[in-house]
Parts: C-alpha cells; structure tokens; sequence
C-alpha cells in the first residue's frame, strides 16, 4: 500500500483461490502422519498424584505415551518467558507436559501418539490421572487481594509485578479541576476462533534436518527456538506457516507446548507427527487475551478540558506469564491516544489466576486503553453537558491545560 493508491480500489490476489477451496491448510500437509492427541486437565488447580498409562499402552497401535517423567534436558524445563520485564521477580512459563501441579483447565498433562488420530483418542482416554484438588482463584480482584489462595504453590502472593509511571504533575492537575469524576471500566477476557485451530507437523529428515509445519503466526520465532531446543543450526530447521486460516494473536505464542511435544516425538519415532487441534481443545487450551479492571480518575475544568487523569488497573495474566507484561504496558502507554493528557499517571498490577494464560491478540493492549479513554470521554461530556465531538475537539488541543 502506497500513498499513491489512496481512494483507489486495491486487487486483492489472494481472495480467489481461497474462496475456490485451494487453500492448502496445515492440516492438508503429511496425510499418513502418525497423530498425537493429548491428556488435558480437568482441574483448575490440581496437584497430579498419579499417572496410570497402562490402559493407553494396551491398545493396539499405539506408539508411544509421553509424561513429564518421558522428558529430559531442556525440554524438561519451564517454557521460555518470550519478553523479560524488570519489574518481574519471579514469571512462571508452563511446562510443555505438567509437572506436580495443574493449574487450568486444559493445561497438557499427556501426550499420546498412535496409527491414526481414533486411536490415539482412545489412547488418551484410557489414561488415568488422579488429582488431589487445590483451592482456585479465577477473579483476578480476589486473586490481587490478602490471603488469597495461591496460584503457584510457594509463592507468597499472585502478584506478577507492578509498575508505575507519570507524565506531568498529576496532583497539581487535580487541584486546579473544578470537576472531579471517579468511575470503573471492566473490559472482560476474549478467544479467538479462527477457521483452521492450531496445527503442528513435524518430520526429521534421514540428515537429521527438521521440518515442521505450523499453524503460526511467529514461524520464525519458533524456528529459533527448536533450533536452540534440539540443538540443530539454524539452516537444518525449517518452520512453514502454510495458510493459517485466520490468527488474530491466538496463534502467535512461541511455544505452545504442542510444538515442542511434536517434534520431539517426530525425532524419538522416526516418523512424521501431527498434532489437529479440535474446537473444544482450541477453547480450553489456546490463550485468551484481555481481562483488566481499570480504576479512572478524571479531573476536567467547565470547559471540559481534561487537566489530570489517572488509572489503576489489574491485569489478568492467566496461569502463566509467557508474555512478560507486554499487554498491560501497551495498555497503559497506548491509554491516551489521539488525544493531550498534560498530567497522566498509571498503576498496574498483574495477577495470575488459575486460568488459561493471556497473549497480545490484535492490538495487543491498544483496545484496552482506548476502550478506557473513549469512555471516559463520553462520560465527561454527559457529566458536562457537551457534545461528544466538541470534547473530544477540545482534549486534542494543544493547551489542555493551565
């Protein structure tokens, strides 16, 4: 797109083999894979006392039944923690099959392969896990609060981080405010559904070179990372994002544990793996994004221009953090907009809760604050009696204020 072709209609070269069924999905690749199917959590929070894998084993073609004791070297470790953030003194990443404990619905607790995706199925419906239960926290308002019960046994609280920043005198801003408004903003949680769930393929050459096929949108990154995983060079790992049919930021983590598993058990078979994610997996174990409670304080003069503003918000990271703070940052440095705030101050917490984790979806935390400061707005012009337009003229000036 150049600014040459504004006001222009614009060819769009994908649209026809797409709409004419030619798409070639993830799922269309390596036919005759052996299919991997997975042992989810039923449990919230859980701690595992027993894994009893021997109905699985007696089934007839089956080919192997992963749990955490199968894993070693680095694939026994944590999943990687994919943007760091100073404020974080102690993030948590999930394992790629659960260690001791579970702590949402969903998390892999075991991975089956077999001839064909019916008997792997079967194969991990067969597989018995005994749990003893542990108190849950799914509200991230109870999970922020004293005393609550813990996500992640050990740790003293749920609080990921916090962080803080101020732009201008704040407090000086409220003073001069003739009006004072205090108000609430829930923006709840959301899950991508896109046309293809995720996908994951893999095949080691007779070289030793890896291919994966992945319904991704970070091909790259995941490259990167089975090369550093499998200790291969770069250029014997080679990661394709065929069509995706749709991502929207579900498909953007790096890793989900099904792209470690996969291939790992490529290599330890001799053969090519798939992984097809169903509806109900996709729904229970793929990231959700979202979920913040903002606490706004606006103060305005008459005129309805904005002299200070401040929130204090908590953000919901799921069970696990693999996204560092990204979402609530962006949030919170993405909340003005379009619009001068001379005097802005933000606050936020970050809490685990014992549900799937969160990653950037499209916008990646920009909704968040806009959804913020556009109510705002509209608030302040009903309080104010002031068109809504003509507030949000005035908020763009150039001298907000005094």
């Amino acid at each position: 797109m150049t600014t040459r072709m504004f006001g222009e209609r614009v060819e769009r070269h994908e649209d026809e083999r797409l709409l004419r069924g030619q798409g070639r999905y993830t799922d269309d690749f390596e036919p005759h894979a052996a299919q991997a199917a997975f042992v989810r959590s039923q449990y919230a929070h859980a701690r595992i006392e027993d894994i009893d894998v021997s109905g699985a084993l007696d089934i007839d073609g089956v080919y192997a039944v992963y749990t955490y004791d199968d894993l070693d070297g680095k694939f026994a470790e944590p999943l990687p923690l994919i943007i760091p953030h100073e404020a974080i003194a102690d993030g948590r990443t999930q394992y790629a099959l659960a260690c001791d404990e579970v702590r949402y619905v969903g998390e892999t607790i075991a991975m089956v392969v077999g001839r064909d995706r019916y008997v792997a199925e079967d194969a991990a419906d067969a597989i018995v896990v005994t749990y003893d239960p542990l108190p849950v926290v799914g509200d991230i308002e109870q999970a922020a609060a004293p005393g609550a019960p813990v996500v992640h046994t050990g740790r003293p609280d749920n609080v990921v981080a916090r962080v803080a920043e101020e732009h201008g005198d704040v407090d000086a801003g409220f003073a001069k405010a003739t009006h004072v408004f205090d108000w609430r903003f829930d923006i709840e949680r959301s899950a991508a559904t896109p046309l293809e769930a995720r996908v994951v393929v893999a095949r080691f050459g007779e070289d030793g070179s890896l291919l994966v096929h992945d319904s991704t949108q970070a091909p790259t990154g995941i490259r990167n990372g089975l090369s550093r995983l499998f200790d291969l060079d770069l250029d014997r790992v080679n990661v394709v994002a065929p069509d995706v049919g749709g991502g929207f930021g579900v498909k953007v983590i790096q890793f989900y544990p099904e792209e470690v598993l996969v291939p790992l058990a490529a290599r330890a078979l001799g053969m090519a793996v798939k992984w097809t994610e169903d509806r109900r997996e996709h729904f229970i174990g793929s990231t959700h994004e979202r979920k913040q409670v903002h606490q706004v304080r606006v103060g305005a003069s008459d005129d309805g221009r904005i002299l200070a503003l401040e929130t204090s918000f908590l953000h919901d990271s799921g069970a696990y953090c693999p996204y560092g703070l990204i979402i609530p940052v962006i949030s919170a440095a993405q909340l003005p907009g379009p619009y001068r705030l001379d005097n802005y101050r933000y606050d936020f917490t970050a809490v685990f809760t014992n549900r799937v984790a969160t990653s950037p979806y499209r916008g990646a935390g920009r909704p968040h604050g806009a959804f913020v400061m556009e109510r705002v707005l509209d608030r302040l012009a009903v309080e104010l009696n002031l068109d809504r337009a003509e507030i949000r003229r005035r908020t763009s000036s150039r001298t907000t204020s005094a």
